[in-house]
């Protein structure tokens, strides 16, 4: 996009000028990478021919490429060399590109792809491009380009980029080394080894259709009128053969991404904020030293110092834990005043200005305010500012007492960790089932089915409200009923009674049976009148459903799916962990890092529900421990049982499985001995049974019977049972409490401080 168009301006680096000076071909791969970065970060870059003399008489360290960077506030420009130092300089001018990650760790994936394409493909490509005739040397570049593709291969053998779930400078850079080896015109490797890379075809095809390759290898998608899909695609006949055909079983993990047609054309993106996020500031430190930027928040904390004439403002937007410090002075920031009489603590600001150094301990940067916008103030109650009367004003608050301000809570320190690490979890969730191409089913909320068969169902009903209204003006409530007494509930909205689900599993059970590995995420409800910190009214779950599947595979892909969730937080919510880890967190626990590693450094234990019971009784009979529930065969495990066998024998997460078919539900596969069903928890240290989940039975007759057995009328399971009548199949699953999964993460003890808003017996507000 050339300077004069208009177009959204990057908020890092706002008012400066790029130029890209080059003695290069316009279609060298070093060209097009730099090109195509910017116009995926959205920076305008104008490309200058040069000749290598001149720009080395500008930049003395360039060869022949430099990028001149303008400052509207210095009559000298700047100069960066090398192709990924530009690349990564243009990547930081844009805020919210996304193209070197989200997270330090993916920026420094993204730099070691940055330096491998360097390294391994690009230097042996320059090696060809000046090696006619000395055939040893070609042969040999050509050697060492076929096992630089085959470690990308293999790396994208069950992922569709590189770092991440989207295009970043890897990519980028990448696509464009490989451009003459796989695309429409390449000519280096032979379509027998570019047979060998079905995986890379792939991967070529869905990032060089992204639209920032549009203009940028306009040379590659094929010229005139001929070659067919394959140049119109951008690339060879012989690539895209590699990208259709069958991937070993080995990789079976890449049916979530591997795609017979690339990705459709994205368009340029239209929305940039007109801010920047503290989290995306503070993780470049100072580097952002020197830049003017926008950031926009609510106070923290506010006070004023030099005899009232600066003022020390603490400002968070809630994209990470940690703040920006502002500092803003009487003469020298406008709105001064404002926003020294705006309420303090809870207050809505803009502020604006240069980031600096932070002469202060604890901090590196901070902003020297230019300009504080008050957006919202905080008001009393007699509609005067001040804080009054602002619930959170002072520092600190237990969580009993949060938890009656709901609506405020997110404001706080703890809350806006939990959401964050619960935001992380539940993107990890959705990224796990996808990427092992299991399907996401949207089940009902409103059901004609118990599930469990508890009869702990919330009744959903239309023929209260205009009884409601005879009984408000003190008559009686009449509703429709039956001979026997009971409501009748034809006449309701649904012609029968019907409540909010207890589960989605028997309704995600029926696609499973058509598209075979399925799962869902949604909330689910119980009518238990419990007041623990461990039960919620209201709640979600995570239940997979997998086909032609035992309970060896149900353990297999639970492991699995609770070691890449620990994984996703110890990597991606460090900062937060860290401060769950602090005394500053209410109820921290100092370990909790630990702990979560010790689920990934541990193959869970199995043992059988026999086994448990017997080594508890052995326990108890040796006087090693003593509990409140007792313990027999054919009881349940209560909690304290199971966080004893995985916290004090086995120190790691247990697996117990086959437990009495008498307290598990009706749905669970009947073990050979009649007795027991194959059904299995997973226990960890901390919250005890996190996962539930057992082999289905497939078989009707069985299944009729084990629900005849718990009393449920088999009109209300007819659909269900359907399923062993028409192509009944193997199949497993389990559910996961996401509620649990949080206090797991977190180490936060109650419940209810890990839902945005909590519902359990007599607490339903907000």
């Amino acid at each position: 996009m050339p300077p004069s168009q208009k177009g959204p301006v990057p908020l890092l680096g706002a008012g400066l000028q790029f130029e890209l000076l080059s003695a290069l071909d316009s279609k060298d791969f070093r060209v097009r990478k730099i090109l195509v970065a910017a116009r995926a970060a959205g920076i305008p870059v104008a490309l200058k021919t040069c000749s290598a003399e001149a720009i080395g008489e500008q930049a003395p360290a360039a060869k022949a490429l430099a990028l001149r960077i303008t400052r509207p506030t210095s009559a000298h420009p700047s100069y960066i060399t090398q192709s990924n130092a530009i690349v990564r300089t243009l990547i930081d001018a844009s805020e919210t590109s996304g193209l070197y990650g989200d997270t330090e760790f993916a920026r420094s994936q993204v730099d070691s792809w940055l330096e491998l394409c360097w390294l391994e493909l690009e230097t042996p490509l320059a090696v060809l491009q000046q090696a006619k005739g000395h055939g040893d040397v070609i042969a040999e570049a050509k050697k060492l380009i076929l096992h630089a593709l085959t470690a990308v291969n293999a790396a994208l053998a069950a992922r569709t980029y590189l770092v991440g779930n989207r295009l970043t400078a890897a990519d980028i850079a990448l696509a464009c080394a490989a451009q003459p080896i796989l695309g429409a015109a390449a000519s280096v490797l032979s379509g027998k080894d570019l047979a060998t890379l079905p995986h890379a075809a792939r991967w070529y095809m869905t990032v060089t259709h992204h639209a920032a390759f549009a203009t940028g290898t306009s040379s590659s998608r094929g010229g005139g009128g001929g070659g067919g899909a394959a140049a119109r695609a951008g690339v060879s006949a012989a690539a895209l053969a590699a990208a259709n055909s069958t991937v070993d079983a080995a990789f079976y993990q890449a049916s979530a991404v591997h795609t017979d047609k690339p990705l459709s054309m994205v368009a340029p993106a239209k929305y940039r904020r007109r801010r920047v996020r503290v989290k995306e500031l503070l993780a470049r430190g100072a580097a952002a030293a020197g830049e003017t930027v926008v950031v926009r928040g609510w106070l923290k904390t506010a006070r004023s110092g030099a005899k009232d004439t600066l003022l020390f403002l603490v400002v968070n937007d809630g994209s990470c834990h940690s703040s920006l410090q502002v500092v803003a002075s009487r003469d020298g920031t406008e709105g001064f005043a404002a926003a020294a009489s705006c309420g303090g603590v809870g207050a809505c600001v803009a502020v604006e200005g240069p980031i600096i150094e932070s002469p202060a301990k604890g901090q590196v940067i901070e902003m020297q305010a230019k300009k504080v916008e008050v957006l919202g103030p905080v008001y009393q109650s007699d509609g005067s500012i001040g804080a009054a009367d602002y619930p959170l004003a002072k520092k600190a608050h237990s969580l009993e007492y949060l938890r009656t301000h709901a609506h405020l809570r997110p404001r706080t320190m703890v809350y806006s960790a939990v959401m964050r690490v619960r935001n992380a979890m539940a993107y990890a969730t959705h990224r796990f089932f996808n990427e092992r191409g299991f399907v996401y089913v949207h089940t009902p909320l409103l059901t004609g089915a118990d599930c469990e068969g508890a009869g702990e169902q919330f009744v959903v009903t239309t023929l209260l409200p205009a009884a409601a209204e005879g009984h408000a003006c003190g008559g009686r409530v009449e509703l429709p009923r039956l001979a026997d007494g009971s409501i009748d509930y034809t006449k309701d909205f649904f012609s029968k009674r019907a409540c909010l689900t207890v589960s989605g599993q028997l309704n995600v059970e029926t696609y499973c049976s058509a598209m075979s590995d399925v799962y869902t995420f949604g909330p689910t409800f119980r009518a238990e009148n419990s007041h623990t910190s461990r039960h919620l009214a209201e709640f979600w779950m995570i239940e997979p459903e997998i086909a032609f599947a035992d309970l060896e595979d149900d353990m297999n892909l639970a492991e699995d799916y609770l070691k890449y969730l620990v994984a996703h937080a110890l990597e991606h919510c460090d900062e937060d962990l860290t401060y769950f880890e602090s005394k500053d967190c209410p109820g921290g626990e100092a370990d909790l890092r630990a702990r979560l590693r010790n689920v990934l450094e541990n193959d869970f234990v199995r043992i059988t529900y026999t086994r448990a019971v017997a080594l508890l009784e052995e326990h108890i009979a040796s006087g090693k421990v003593k509990f409140q529930n007792p313990v027999s065969w054919g009881v349940d495990l209560a909690s304290e049982h199971e966080r004893y066998i995985t916290e004090t024998v086995y120190k790691c997460p247990v697996v117990v499985t086959n437990y009495p078919k008498e307290i598990k539900a009706f749905y669970m596969k009947l073990d050979a001995d009649g007795k027991t069903v194959s059904a299995m928890d997973i226990l960890v240290p901390k919250i005890g049974e996190i996962i539930g989940g057992s082999q289905r039975e497939e078989s009707f007759d069985v299944l009729s019977q084990r629900a005849a057995a718990m009393g449920l009328e088999p009109a209300a399971i007819s659909w269900y049972a359907d399923l062993r009548r028409y192509g009944t199949m193997k199949h497993a699953g389990f559910g996961l409490g996401f509620e649990r999964l949080i206090l797991f993460i977190t180490g936060i003890e109650n419940i209810r401080d890990v839902i945005p808003f909590p519902r359990y017996p007599g607490h339903c507000e907000f």
